[in-house]
């Protein structure tokens, strides 16, 4: 796992100063190696400290051959292609044979190589069908003048960029490498994007708070050639088409199966690897199936809180006892608060998922012990767990599923649930999920703000993805949008960032596209139990290994106790911080509804106000 950054233009326009500054920046993704290389714009590969055209450098965390051979920016044979890289492509070896009987040379054991190879032989969407993995990369084609951005299928590996006002590009893996390197002007800011992280917690798609830089799509690859920038995607799995009627248990074997190998293709390591260990179903079966197939003790990580009601820590306990796991345990507390402002400021824009706190701490513990930690990331968009999936079958699924899936309503409610079912599922399902309401929405913002929104949706960058399921059954549409949106754009952004500042590498068997193309053709019955419970196939799974009263209780989340720790002293702080706000797009005067000297605030707006407060309340 790397940090990445690199730089094209047609003319030689960059100066050394820039690329060091953009490596720097994201020098805590990779602690063990560096390297840049630099091109000018007739194609000379150029000393450091002369102006160039091209250019690309990496910060090297060594997980796969850590030799000096694992070195990047890396070359094919003739030095014709050049990659900078950061990620995992789990099944390299399976190419490596075919590639040598064909001619090609290879240095080293990594990776990052076999890439090259494939590049050279298939060209650039063959290769990226062939690779299963996470990964982010740029390469440098110098005898086509172009430069390749690429991300892997779910989105697990970030990848930014910014087209510059002459045609050239800057990318990197993290924004503040893009920032660190002056060509971007901070003032220019998406509302869209902020609307979007406000209303449901972060921003989508290409969007970020930054008008002028964008996100590659994930399953994406861009081209940029003389100032152009193209970009493709090479790869989907709309969920709810072809069904798969095999019985229950077959359909648990294959997953079985499935998750085996997935796992053993992440156990591919180096170093030391371990697992995050909440206690819930999606950890605690890819905890039993990786000591199976390591054959030996992992190790496991998990975060507990003073606060009962959040602290999930006795239940992983007693499934890492059951599996005869060793597992550390660190309890985060309010009194850490001094490095709560570090992790907002870590996603370099506002982002609204406080779960980001507890993701840092179980990621510095892991990192004591080891680089590598397997995650249940995934399972809950996969296999249906979410409680909006029942909630969205309650409004709109078959007569059946809402009656099974009924529950006592308020008067309010009950209004509220004839306006959803009018709007429909694609519509009505980003009001389940929004977290801000209109009222909230008209309190936090200024009149300027609500100007450049009119007439906007800030919505249809979330909305898109139904069109491509319009025909799959409610839970199969809603499960393919939270992968596309929540999942690609908060909970993969999260774990990245948060694993990452500790150089940590994070996988997430459930994310191999294997499984996810296995998931997409499942029954309904297979995600949704009688009891209209989600993730039935891995509750089937998990109970040949874990005894079932261990994990079936209600489904807790990874949430921390934020609004009990914006009272007293922190609460007055930041009502205070918020009432002396200056940014042009937000309202001073919504500081007392944020943090009311009550402390019957919203969590949810008060992580949004302090990330907010992080990030754009500059002097």
């Amino acid at each position: 796992m790397c940090g990445i950054t690199g730089f094209v233009s047609r003319e030689d326009r960059f100066n050394w100063a820039m690329l060091a500054k953009a490596s720097e920046a994201i020098a805590h993704r990779g602690p063990d190696d560096h390297g840049a290389e630099v091109w000018s714009a007739a194609g000379q590969r150029l000393q450091v400290g002369a102006p160039f055209a091209v250019g690309l450098a990496q910060r090297r965390l060594s997980i796969i051959d850590l030799s000096p051979d694992g070195h990047q920016p890396m070359s094919n044979e003739d030095g014709s292609l050049w990659i900078t890289y950061n990620g995992e492509f789990y099944n390299f070896g399976e190419f490596a044979d075919e590639l040598k009987a064909q001619g090609h040379v290879f240095r080293s054991r990594c990776d990052t190589e076999t890439i090259l190879h494939l590049y050279e032989q298939h060209g650039i969407e063959p290769a990226l069908k062939r690779m299963n993995g996470m990964f982010a990369f740029g390469l440098w084609d110098s005898r086509r003048r172009q430069l390749i951005l690429a991300r892997d299928r779910l989105g697990k590996k970030p990848l930014y960029y910014a087209l510059l006002p002459d045609g050239g590009l800057v990318f990197a893996s993290e924004m503040k490498a893009i920032l660190a390197t002056g060509l971007i002007d901070r003032e220019k800011i998406d509302a869209v994007a902020l609307d979007q992280m406000w209303t449901f917690g972060y921003t989508m798609g290409e969007r970020t708070i930054f008008e002028q830089i964008r996100r590659l799509p994930a399953a994406n690859y861009a081209v940029w050639a003389d100032g152009r920038l193209e970009l493709h995607e090479y790869w989907d799995c709309p969920f709810g088409g072809a069904v798969d009627r095999r019985r229950p248990d077959e359909l648990a074997d294959e997953l079985d199966a499935l998750l085996r190998n997935a796992i053993r293709l992440r156990l591919i390591s180096d170093v030391p690897l371990g697992v995050f260990l909440s206690g819930g179903i999606d950890s605690s079966l890819i905890t039993a199936l990786a000591a199976k197939v390591a054959g030996a003790d992992l190790g496991t990580f998990t975060i507990a809180f003073q606060e009962k009601e959040y602290d999930e820590a006795p239940f992983a306990q007693r499934i890492s006892a059951h599996l005869k796991i060793r597992n550390t345990v660190l309890t985060v507390k309010d009194d850490m608060a001094g490095t709560f402002r570090g992790i907002a400021a870590h996603f370099d824009e506002p982002f609204g998922d406080s779960s980001a706190i507890p993701t840092y701490y179980v990621s510095k513990t892991a990192r004591q012990h080891v680089t590598v930690a397997l995650t249940g990331d995934g399972g809950d968009e996969v296999f249906a767990g979410y409680p909006w999936h029942r909630e969205g079958l309650r409004l709109w699924g078959p007569a059946e599923m809402r009656r099974r899936a009924a529950r006592a309503l308020t008067f309010g409610e009950r209004l509220r649930d004839v306006k959803l079912r009018m709007l429909g599922p694609q519509r009505g399902f980003s009001h389940v999920e929004k977290l801000l309401s209109l009222r909230r929405h008209e309190q936090v913002f200024s009149p300027e703000f609500l100007r450049l929104l009119k007439g906007v949706d800030s919505w249809r960058d979330r909305e898109k993805w139904f069109s491509r399921v319009a025909g799959s059954d409610v839970l199969s549409q809603m499960q393919y949008v939270n992968i596309k949106t929540y999942m690609a754009d908060d909970i993969l952004v999260k774990v990245d960032r948060m694993s990452m500042a500790h150089a940590l590498e994070c996988r997430s068997p459930y994310l191999d596209h294997r499984v996810v193309e296995f998931a997409a053709r499942l029954p309904y019955e297979a995600k949704m139990d009688d009891a209209m419970r989600g993730k039935a196939i891995l509750r089937r799974l998990l109970e040949r290994h874990v005894p079932r009263e261990m994990f079936e209780r209600p489904k807790q989340g990874f949430s921390v106790p934020w609004e009990r720790w914006c009272r007293a002293g922190l609460g007055d702080e930041l009502r205070a911080r918020w009432a002396g706000l200056r940014h042009p797009y937000f309202n001073a005067k919504a500081a007392d509804m944020l943090f009311p000297a009550n402390g019957d605030g919203s969590p949810h707006l008060q992580w949004n106000a302090f990330a907010t407060l992080t990030l754009l309340d500059r002097p």
